[in-house]
């Protein structure tokens, strides 16, 4: 008997099998019904047993075998996808996930080989077709629950993000208006200005998970382009930085014709982050240099700190957000989260702008730069009258 018709005929006892091994998964206050963990998985097996009833070329063999044939069998994929949707709502993890499919792939060779006298060719044959079905299930199933964490993991961000911009603001307005007290002590300016500081960093950080958010839910970062100056964005930038840390030296040179239309906020959240960024990273004692140059059709910034170069490993994933190389607290600069939020925005924003951002690093020191030109691209015009046009979710507001 093949594979396709055994699981026709064996599919309620394999099914049982199923939901025995899922019980085990789970903790018993779950309290799912038979019904709620069978879930999917006779209509996959059915689908499965008729995608392997289906005739198969030589060409079709060896692509469903590399994976390339994604939706040959529809229906497998659609049972795959559900099941998983399923299973995520129900709370078993990705580990649980696939060591179901483990189970089940095992659970059905099991069955089947104990049936076969001799085996044929023709029965390994099917038993390679059989894992190939279920890894594309497998493949699917896995997909699906992975993007559904990360939608949670981002949507969840992006709610924190949201809700603490409000007791953050009052904080940073109480703080404001005690330093414009005139009955405090030289103790108690100094423990208000710390608050001030501490809220400036939490408002930078907050507004950094809503960018990421937004981004990673795929929608591009939304920019309304005007007439400003790199050069005057750059100077308020470097002036704001320096209050926050008195401490640090910076140094600003602009040249030439700075003009052009951007975003004026947005390039400065960029500016914000890759100054901030040299002054905790770079070396003590150390200037910062910064510098503003304007070049034909675009205007070029360097943000340059001197210190220890970046490690080989942690370059690849310098713009990558959550993926930076992990860092103990006595490692960790002040005023540094760590996730990498600060520069994978200051990429955003620059893309968005139809510019770029590039870094060295030796040596000499890091020298992060950032090239706009001085007109965004039409696209970015279009995207923000899109964004405001849309319904979509708008995180920052």
């Amino acid at each position: 008997m093949n594979i396709g018709a055994f699981l026709k005929e064996q599919v309620e006892p394999i099914v049982d099998e199923w939901v025995d091994f899922a019980h085990t998964r789970l903790p018993a206050s779950h309290g799912f019904t038979r019904e709620e963990l069978a879930d999917h998985a006779k209509m996959l097996l059915l689908a499965i047993a008729a995608d392997m009833e289906q005739s198969q070329g030589a060409a079709a063999k060896h692509d469903k075998s590399q994976g390339n044939e994604p939706n040959n069998a529809p229906k497998v994929t659609r049972m795959a996808r559900e099941h998983a949707a399923q299973r995520f709502d129900q709370g078993f993890t990705l580990d649980d996930l696939l060591s179901e499919f483990r189970a089940l792939r095992a659970s059905v060779i099991r069955r089947w080989t104990m049936q076969i006298q001799d085996a044929r060719t023709q029965d390994l044959e099917e038993l390679t077709r059989f894992g190939e079905s279920m890894d594309q299930a497998l493949s699917e199933s896995a997909s699906l629950y992975s993007k559904k964490v990360d939608d949670s993991r981002n949507l969840l961000l992006g709610v924190l993000g949201h809700d603490l911009r409000t007791p953050l603001g009052v904080v940073h307005t109480s703080a404001h208006y005690l330093l414009r007290a005139d009955t405090l002590t030289g103790a108690q300016t100094k423990a208000v200005a710390r608050v001030l500081t501490a809220a400036e960093r939490m408002r930078g950080l907050v507004n950094d998970i809503l960018d990421f958010t937004q981004t990673a839910f795929g929608v591009s970062l939304p920019i309304t382009p005007g007439a400003a100056d790199v050069g005057d964005i750059t100077a308020n930038i470097v002036t704001e930085v320096a209050a926050l840390h008195p401490e640090a030296r910076i140094e600003l040179t602009c040249e030439g014709d700075l003009s052009g239309r951007w975003d004026a906020a947005r390039v400065g959240q960029m500016l914000a982050n890759l100054v901030a960024n040299a002054v905790q990273h770079g070396a003590s004692g150390e200037p910062v240099i910064v510098s503003v140059e304007g070049d034909g059709n675009a205007v070029c910034v360097q943000v340059k700190n001197a210190g220890t170069p970046i490690p080989d490993d942690a370059r690849e994933n310098m713009f990558s957000p959550l993926r930076q190389k992990p860092t103990t607290e006595g490692e960790r600069r002040t005023g540094s989260s760590g996730l990498g939020l600060g520069l994978y925005i200051t990429k955003q924003i620059a893309v968005a702008h139809g510019g770029s951002v590039a870094f060295a690093s030796g040596d000499e020191g890091t020298t992060f730069s950032v090239r706009l030109p001085r007109v965004p691209p039409v696209a970015a015009d279009r995207r923000v009258k899109n964004s405001l046009d849309s319904p979509g979710t708008q995180l920052r507001g």
